[in-house]
């Protein structure tokens, strides 16, 4: 089963942080998660799809193509062959600001092993969420992107401009993260860290 939960249930405590079944983070949550995890190469796969919000697929394949990257510019520009997705509208799009370090990250991801493949990285996320003591249910690939959509909602940014970096066609996909509720200390983390990744200004 690509995203497994069948084993799983909803964690009632959080039930307000959860999109069509996918468990959005908190950063508490990202650092707890961080923290179990044993490979620090797996904490850099990490920390590149939360902070570019990126599909899994598409990581796979910047890993193959070190030349999306513009270390002058600190961006990453996805070509049409980026990810084959049929629904997707945006054939190009490029992941603009970056943290000023990001560089470093990659540097870091290509010189390690090749990510694991869509399954393995879903069963990794619920393995680190039982350490860490968080529920499993509704981890996937899928979570650190919907985790950062969410966080630039939250934090004011525009929907549009959500849109185009996220590689969205319409605002209706944006929708569903106006129902999420933030704590004032949990939005204060938020904008904390995307202010620290250059997304907030």
């Amino acid at each position: 089963m690509k995203y497994p939960k069948q084993v799983y249930e909803r964690d009632p405590e959080v039930l307000h942080l959860y999109v069509k079944d996918i468990r959005i983070l908190t950063t508490k949550d990202y650092e707890a998660l961080k923290t179990v995890i044993p490979k620090e190469a797996h904490k850099t796969i990490l920390d590149i799809l939360l902070i570019t919000g990126m599909r899994y697929i598409e990581v796979l394949r910047l890993y193959e193509h070190k030349e999306w990257y513009n270390e002058k510019r600190n961006l990453i520009h996805l070509p049409e062959s980026a990810q084959k997705k049929q629904k997707r509208r945006q054939l190009e799009r490029t992941i603009h600001p970056l943290p000023s370090m990001f560089s470093y990250l990659l540097r870091d991801f290509w010189q390690a092993n090749r990510p694991p493949q869509e399954t393995t990285w879903n069963k990794n996320l619920q393995r680190w969420a039982v350490a860490a003591g968080i529920n499993p249910y509704g981890l996937s690939v899928k979570t650190t992107r919907k985790t950062l959509e969410s966080w630039m909602i939250a934090a004011g940014i525009i929907e549009s401009a959500v849109c185009l970096r996220q590689g969205h066609d319409s605002l209706t996909s944006m929708r569903h993260y106006q129902g999420l509720v933030f704590s004032d200390d949990e939005l204060r983390d938020i904008k904390k860290e995307l202010t620290a990744w250059g997304i907030v200004k």
